[in-house]
């Protein structure tokens, strides 16, 4: 009776152990899952910071449209007559858009801006000027 006692708590304590291992093993094999698909997804994120970067950067040394304009730069290299008035009135555009200066302050401005230009000019500039606020609105 002893050897079949001895036999049984034998047979439950490995039953016990395998059991036990499976579940070990399976919570394992779940947790590396998990594990490789936070490091995949931060592998990504930084592969995509990188490209990202270098974009960027590209886009400032070779002259790209976006770099220019992030940087402060004109929006196109053929600047017209009034070169550097042009320059005022985009610069009072952005800051206008941006919630910089109100729409008084705005027009005040461009029109001190627009006094030193000729009167067909001017009104063609105002009109261009107003279907601009026009749309951002």
């Amino acid at each position: 009776m002893a050897l079949k006692k001895a036999l049984y708590y034998g047979a439950i304590g490995l039953a016990i152990l395998i059991g036990v291992s499976v579940v070990v093993s399976v919570v394992s094999a779940i947790l590396s899952l998990a594990w490789a698909i936070v490091s995949g997804i931060v592998s990504l994120a930084v592969f995509v910071g990188i490209v990202y970067v270098l974009y960027k950067t590209g886009a400032w040394l070779f002259g790209g449209d976006d770099a220019s304009d992030s940087l402060g730069g004109s929006r196109s290299s053929s600047a017209s007559a009034g070169g550097a008035s042009e320059s005022r009135q985009d610069r009072l555009r952005r800051q206008y858009v941006e919630g910089h200066i109100s729409e008084d302050e705005f027009e005040r401005r461009i029109a001190s801006e627009l006094e030193t230009e000729e009167p067909d000019d001017i009104d063609r500039k105002l009109d261009d000027i107003n279907r601009e606020l026009e749309r951002e609105r």
